[in-house]
């Protein structure tokens, strides 16, 4: 536990920019020093489009992090859930691309409901990719990332109510040239990252990029074998249909992308249009009982589970994405903007809720989402003192979620009967969405009765012969229908050279339709609810230039997560929109060899939107839970040594906890809770050291991130958490003078620290929570070429 006075001590720590380098190299490289002056840059200028237009990103008055392409590649990163390993107070869990969980300064925005608006907004290449199912996207020919801090509701619309992760993928350029990767680790991994760009002519060029990557499951399934309490036993399927069982190890790494642009550049005008997919077929996420063992198994995360689905386990996407963009040059002050995009995307995921081998709850749903939508504004440079500008833009999300559950009528109603005499008399909830004073001790003795009553004396599963082994619930069908409209315009003028002044305003107005639809004995059931909704959302930031090097700045914006509709046999519910105000301090240095961003920031709740799963439905249910606070500082920077020594890093300290009452003034049960996946410390170190033998040159990279305790549920829910941890990777890459190739040994997870990315989730909800453990270590190998 880290005192709250910790963060106004360590405030001094953020601002020694000395003590901490960024784990952003922001697009930084590393040249040789000129020998015929003693000064030399090893830095060169960021440019950053965060703000709809292109300018350094000293210039831009927003707490950001920004990560270049040379970062990516020396670190290896494919992924997002890697990617905040470098950020402070940003934790981005992706145990599966059906459900990523983004949290930015200690808020997360993990809600499955196909009618919820996150709370980050997610965008690639200028286009919303917030919605969960297609957030979730390999990171390959990246020229950087953007992340930035806070609400940003004029720069990235609805769902930046607390921050926006923007992606930029390289543009083909002029050049001809191309690159190969090849790649194999311990965990019979396979990789195959390639680039070509071609020039067509003067006026157009084309490039196109690709990723392969598979890697078994890192825990095994004994499912469907002679350890396996059921044997090879053919399994019921969702659609009622015996299937064979089926055990493929759990956890593994599935992906297929491919990504062609094209350019057209003339003397006014640039087209870029756009065209990718990503296949997925990833292996059963590892969502292991820490109550219910594997036959002759333990509860550890980190050994063997058993899940017998059959062919239902596992997750399988298919995204399609079509995107347009025009930029044209009406004199040498304003430039006009167009662009429109579809995406069509398919998630199907069966899962086992209860993590264990016997059929307490199965799941398996469908989602099948198309969303489209297209923007316009005008953006105004004076070239000297006014810059901003007016846009409008529309996005129609239209997505639809059938769920089915299969359960054992007879262990299920025994897990149910005894699980709700033990809470009746012992008036401990086993719900983790619940809080409770009750202990660890006291909560896990509760679970040891209530799995020993589904097991009979000799070990054994019960059974009854009388009742069908699987009993199909469903299909719950859940639909939504998003028209969002919004109007914004921004602008920043300097009222002298040094002092800018930025203000901007985004009205929203937005159509929600939801249909649900409940399958039962006496037939279907739907209940549909609509809601029409507006709000206008302002942005105001101040910046001043200290002798060129030093830039501080201060910005007010207020952020907006949409109501949510629900409709059910009560009747149509509305969740109040969430409402939160940010105030950011922030301070910015650059110099020839060092760079440096720290900020202070508040954030006040209103409404706060707290999401738990319905255990028998599988709904994402919202309500709100009165006000909140939250409060931080965060460091980061970059050192370039020489020219052969690079220090990065970054560290963040978050003090995020539950109001104790709501806004009527009653308790509020999870008062005083910390939030969900929100660490009060994080951090990163990386050393990038060249060394130089022979005709050799050999690149050593070590990557240190760290985070204290978090907790798995916003109940604080005891045992829900995972301890402070580190992990550390490093790599050497070899690269002989004048080569094509080069040749790289890296270790992931160097010291193969156990730990844990999530607890709890379904599972949790029905008294048995389930957990899901991190990667272990990985040794790999890879071969570059470029031509």
């Amino acid at each position: 536990m880290y005192p709250r006075s910790l963060l106004a001590s360590a405030v001094l720590c953020a601002l020694s920019a000395t003590a901490f380098a960024s784990a952003n190299a922001q697009e930084s490289s590393v040249v040789a020093p000129d020998t015929s002056d003693d000064t030399y840059d090893y830095i060169e200028e960021i440019t950053v489009t965060a703000q709809m237009r292109e300018q350094s990103v000293m210039d831009v008055p927003v707490t950001m992090d920004v990560i270049g392409s040379e970062f990516l590649e020396r670190t290896n990163i494919m992924e997002l859930d890697d990617l905040s390993r470098l950020l402070p107070n940003v934790q981005i869990q992706e145990q599966a691309v059906s459900l990523p969980s983004f949290n930015i300064r200690g808020v997360t925005d993990d809600v499955s409901a196909v009618s919820a608006t996150p709370r980050i907004s997610v965008y690639q290449d200028g286009f919303d990719i917030s919605k969960k199912t297609v957030s979730s996207v390999a990171l390959y020919d990246i020229a950087r990332v953007e992340v930035l801090k806070g609400p940003q509701p004029t720069l990235f619309g609805v769902a930046a109510a607390n921050g926006a992760i923007s992606i930029h993928s390289q543009l083909p350029t002029d050049t001809e040239e191309g690159k190969v990767q090849l790649g194999y680790n311990s965990e019979q991994g396979r990789e195959l990252d390639f680039m070509y760009n071609k020039p067509v002519n003067k006026n157009h060029s084309f490039r196109i990029a690709g990723l392969y990557r598979e890697m078994d499951g890192i825990v095994e399934n004994k499912a469907c074998s002679d350890e396996a309490f059921y044997g090879e036993a053919n399994v019921i399927n969702y659609l009622g249909n015996s299937v064979p069982c089926s055990g493929e190890d759990l956890q593994g790494v599935s992906v297929q992308a491919l990504r062609a642009t094209w350019k057209a550049d003339y003397d006014k005008l640039e087209i870029i249009a756009r065209a990718s997919m990503e296949y997925n077929d990833q292996p059963g996420i590892a969502f292991k009982s820490g109550s219910i063992a594997p036959k002759n198994g333990d509860t550890s995360p980190y050994t063997a589970a058993e899940f017998s689905m059959g062919s239902d386990l596992g997750i399988e996407r298919s995204l399609y994405a079509y995107d347009l963009t025009v930029n044209y040059d009406i004199n040498d002050t304003l430039r006009f903007h167009a662009d429109g995009f579809y995406k069509d995307v398919e998630v199907s995921e069966g899962f086992d809720a209860d993590g264990s081998a016997l059929r307490i709850q199965d799941a398996y749903f469908d989602n099948d989402a198309t969303l489209k939508g297209g923007s316009m504004r005008l953006v105004y440079n004076s070239g000297d003192r006014l810059t901003g500008f007016v846009g409008a833009s529309i996005m129609q999300d239209d997505s639809i979620l059938p769920y089915y559950i299969m359960v054992d009528p007879f262990v299920r109603g025994t897990f149910d009967a005894v699980k709700a005499q033990l809470e009746a008399s012992s008036d401990i909830p086993l719900n983790q969405n619940i809080a409770t004073d009750a202990t660890l001790e006291q909560i896990q003795a509760l679970r040891s009765q209530l799995v020993s009553a589904l097991f009979n004396a000799d070990g054994t599963p019960i059974s009854n012969p009388d009742l069908p082994s699987t009993v199909i619930q469903g299909p719950f069908v859940f639909e939504a229908e998003l028209d969002i409209k919004s109007y914004v315009a921004e602008f920043s003028y300097f009222v002298t050279d040094e002092l800018n002044v930025t203000a901007g305003m985004r009205y929203i107005d937005e159509t929600r339709f939801t249909r649900n639809t409940f399958a039962t004995a006496n037939g279907p059931f739907t209940f549909e609810g609509e809601g029409d909704f507006s709000d206008t959302l302002p942005r105001f930031a101040v910046s001043y230039d200290i002798q060129n090097n030093w830039n501080v700045y201060a910005s007010y914006a207020r952020g907006r997560r949409s109501p949510v509709v629900d409709a059910n046999a009560g009747g149509v519910n509305i969740t109040d929109a969430e409402i939160v105000d940010s105030f950011d301090v922030g301070l910015k240095y650059q110099s020839a060899n060092f760079m440096f961003t720290g900020a202070m920031f508040t954030y006040e709740y209103s409404n706060y939107q707290q999401s738990f799963t319905d255990p028998e439905t599988l709904q994402s249910i919202t309500v709100t839970v009165g006000d909140s606070s939250m409060s931080g500082i965060e460091g980061m920077a970059v050192y370039n040594h020489s020219d052969t020594l690079t220090l990065t890093g970054s560290l963040g300290f978050l003090d995020a906890e539950f109001a104790n009452d709501t806004a009527d003034g009653s308790p509020f049960e999870y008062g005083g809770n910390k939030f969900r996946l929100a660490p009060e410390v994080s951090g990163a170190f990386n050393i990038n050291k060249l060394f130089y033998v022979d005709a050799w040159t050999v690149d050593v990279n070590w990557l240190t991130s760290f985070q204290s305790t978090v907790f798995f549920e916003s109940s604080n829910y005891p045992g829900s958490s995972q301890d402070t941890y580190s992990l550390t990777d490093v790599s050497f890459k070899l690269n002989k003078n004048d080569s094509q190739f080069a040749y790289e040994l890296y270790i992931n997870n160097l010291f193969d620290k156990e730990y844990l990315i999530d607890a709890g989730n379904t599972g949790g909800g029905l008294g048995i929570p389930t957990n899901v453990r991190g990667m272990p270590r990985i040794a790999g190998v890879r071969v570059y070429y470029e031509f």
